[in-house]
């Protein structure tokens, strides 16, 4: 391919691209958001975390970490307004001033399913080890190779869905305004909204339903969201609560432990993150998302253990 015929190519496909913009240039985003009601405040065409959304040349920042990059400058408009809906969405339902509100129901199975066919799903797992770990050997995973660039080894094996779902879970996501007790129990800010979820076991009688889902396991259906949120989730700010209120003293207590005045700065940090995650383990309300409940718990217990270690952060 000659590089002129190179340049029709790419040519054509930026066009083929840009046809499927819904949104084309920033005329247009400003005339949508016009449109939806969206608040000039609440976007900037400069790099601007202050503002819920923000677009440089070829990403769009969102909420406290998101962003996107996009391959072509006209992709910014349709992903920042999508953001922006949802922002407004966020916004009008805070304004309501209820309580809290459940964002999503997903399937949780805690492994990396790559292909699925029937009942036959294909899991991977990686190990940082460079050689074969006889431990994952004899558990049925297949050695695929070593891979220096993620600098780990890869392993495969098959399950079937039924073996898999004994070990999943439901997992809603939540947004609260936190109240006087979530205040005064993990030191949130009264009044202002945080996200968190929970977890519960599979129901038995629905596991074949979910199984049978056709987009299982990326998503599931309204109709069954809807049974296993009446089914569940009828005490979950309540479950979330205490669970996040445990966690909060075995994540502390877990850090204590892990104190030791004779380790250097490298390995008291270090014995205090591997600590951290051994008490993550196991709580369904842990949800270390950035800025959420349980991550605000986590630092907050973070940053009292390196105090008293009289390490920096």
């Amino acid at each position: 391919m000659t590089k002129e015929e190179q340049q029709a190519y790419y040519a054509k496909r930026e066009q083929e691209l840009l046809e499927r913009c819904r949104i084309k240039t920033k005329e247009q985003f400003l005339d949508e958001c016009e449109k939806a009601d969206i608040d000039e405040a609440w976007y900037a065409f400069t790099h601007d975390r202050s503002k819920p959304v923000s677009i440089d040349e070829d990403t769009v920042y969102y909420g406290k970490s998101g962003e996107t990059i996009v391959a072509y400058p006209f992709h910014r408009w349709d992903i920042a307004f999508r953001e922006l809906l949802r922002y407004k969405e966020e916004y009008e339902w805070e304004a309501t001033g209820a309580p809290y509100r459940n964002t999503s129901v997903k399937w949780e199975s805690g492994v990396n399913m790559t292909s699925r066919f029937g009942n036959t799903m294909t899991l991977r797992e990686y190990r940082f080890s460079e050689q074969p770990e006889q431990e994952m050997l004899d558990d049925g995973w297949v050695y695929d190779h070593y891979d220096r660039y993620l600098g780990c080894s890869v392993y495969h094996k098959t399950a079937s869905a039924s073996s898999v779902m004994r070990n999943a879970c439901i997992v809603f996501s939540l947004t609260k305004r936190t109240d006087k007790r979530d205040a005064d129990t993990f030191g949130f800010t009264e009044g202002v909204y945080l996200c968190g979820a929970y977890r519960y076991p599979v129901p038995q009688d629905l596991r074949t339903w979910i199984r049978s889902e056709r987009d299982f396991p990326v998503r599931m259906s309204d109709e069954l969201c809807q049974t296993l949120t009446e089914r569940l989730a009828k005490n979950l700010i309540e479950d979330e609560f205490e669970d996040l209120r445990a966690f909060q003293e075995a994540h502390r207590n877990a850090l204590s432990a892990a104190f030791d005045p004779k380790l250097s700065e490298h390995d008291q940090k270090k014995a205090f993150a591997d600590a951290s995650n051994r008490a993550e383990a196991g709580h369904p309300a842990v949800d270390n998302h950035e800025g959420s409940r349980c991550h605000i718990v986590i630092h907050n217990n973070l940053h009292r253990a390196y105090d008293r270690a009289r390490l920096k952060w």
